[in-house]
């Protein structure tokens, strides 16, 4: 990791750390962490320990993760070079992140929009996200 890990969530960290084959520091996106909510981040472990295991049961030494975000509401991994199983879990995640809140990871009605800026919220977290909105 490098001198920018200090910006890094910690739990991100955390993850990222457990996970060594799949991120690397350096340039690129995965210098900043995940893009996304820490509602989410259950969400990536699980996803993220299927996908090392997939990588050692398939041999995939050059895996890497090269992005984590939300974009429109929805979760978005980019794995390169990974195979058809990674591809498969990958789109399992991101089915299962259009029900889960990002903000607390609860239940979620799905996407929605605040003033332009579109989320996957609960209620409560919805409600925080306004008031951050507005104290700006």
């Amino acid at each position: 990791m490098t001198d920018r890990d200090d910006n890094i969530d910690a739990e991100v960290m955390n993850i990222m750390k457990r996970y060594p084959e799949l991120f690397r520091s350096g340039t690129g996106p995965m210098r900043d962490g995940f893009l996304c909510s820490a509602g989410w981040y259950p969400l990536l472990h699980r996803l993220f320990s299927d996908i090392d295991d997939i990588r050692r049961e398939d041999d995939l030494a050059g895996i890497r993760v090269s992005q984590v975000k939300q974009k429109l509401g929805e979760l978005r991994v980019y794995v390169q070079r990974g195979n058809e199983r990674v591809s498969a879990r990958i789109r399992q995640a991101e089915a299962e992140a259009v029900v889960s809140c990002e903000g607390c990871g609860g239940s979620s009605p799905g996407i929605r929009s605040i003033g332009g800026y579109v989320t996957n919220a609960c209620d409560p977290c919805l409600d925080k996200r306004k008031r951050e909105l507005l104290d700006r």
